[in-house]
């Protein structure tokens, strides 16, 4: 198993912009953790990081020390966050196999204050669809492009678990696709749902509006977030009001989301639904939920 990253006194003095002697105070008087090397020198993990900037409300505002990339400058972009490098780059690590790359990725953008929802709709979900244009347009091969889907999945699942999450609110969400949409759209949504403190029940891609709306009937959940394209919308239509009649007899929302439906006349088959064009917009929507 890979050695966790850590950071240095001196890193986070310098991705902070205070002193090391502020640093390492905090980490004296507990209100930064860090363990000690046997050498007693503080170290800083991810989860440690990102714990103190989540409860003191405090974000990144400083230069990150370079690693040695396979992108050049790309510490560089992601200091400056330009997000049309920083997707080049992951486009890059993504159809060159390096997940583990990309994971790192990730966690660097997380401890400058990119929230998960803004990795996702900044740099992931517009680099799934640089891969499949790409795809379609044979400048790479179609075993490349799911290479590529499945590195950015696998680097997802890496980072994930180091994310900070607010505590267990009681709500339940079902979240699923009823076409080929892929995987990671689904645990898009989940894991913004569960940042915010809610239970998933992930029913995945190829879910039929039947299927979902027999686990609201058995499920006690509070939300329905339904991930999908707009190739099938027409032929899925007709199955959508089974899912809206169960939802329905328990008063639970059913939310519809897709960078693909976008175009309010891809949407004309689900008015039952509440769209959210962005991963933000939908954290915001969940957020406001009481336990």
């Amino acid at each position: 198993m890979a050695e966790k990253k850590s950071y240095t006194t001196r890193e986070l003095a310098q991705m902070w912009n205070v002193s090391e002697s502020t640093v390492k105070r905090w980490a004296d008087i507990g209100e930064l953790k860090c363990y000690r090397t046997p050498g007693k020198h503080r170290r800083f993990t991810l989860d440690n990081i990102t714990e103190f900037q989540t409860t003191k409300g405090f974000e990144a505002t400083g230069i990150l020390i370079d690693q040695d990339w396979e992108v050049p400058e790309l510490d560089t972009f992601i200091n400056q966050k330009k997000s049309d490098k920083i997707r080049e780059a992951l486009f890059f690590l993504a159809v060159n196999n390096q997940s583990s790359r990309i994971r790192e990725l990730f966690e660097r953008l997380h401890i400058r204050g990119v929230s998960l929802a803004e990795i996702y709709d900044e740099v992931v979900l517009p680099v799934l669809g640089m891969l499949e244009q790409s795809s379609l347009d044979k400048k790479i091969p179609f075993g490349q492009y799911r290479v590529g889907c499945n590195n950015l999945e696998t680097g997802l699942s890496y980072f994930f678990p180091k994310t900070v999450r607010r505590r267990p609110n009681g709500n339940t969400a079902l979240c699923a696709a009823p076409d080929s949409s892929s995987i990671l759209l689904v645990n898009a949504s989940a894991r913004v749902l569960e940042i915010e403190g809610w239970e998933c029940l992930n029913l995945g891609a190829n879910t039929p509006f039947a299927a979902m709306a027999e686990m609201v009937e058995k499920e006690p959940v509070n939300l329905v977030c339904v991930n999908m394209s707009n190739g099938k919308a027409d032929k899925l239509a007709a199955e959508f009001p089974c899912l809206c009649q169960a939802a329905d007899n328990y008063r639970i929302p059913v939310v519809l989301l897709g960078p693909d439906l976008a175009d309010s006349k891809d949407r004309h088959c689900f008015v039952r639904a509440e769209y959210f064009p962005s991963l933000r917009a939908f954290r915001q929507y969940v957020a406001r939920f009481k336990g």
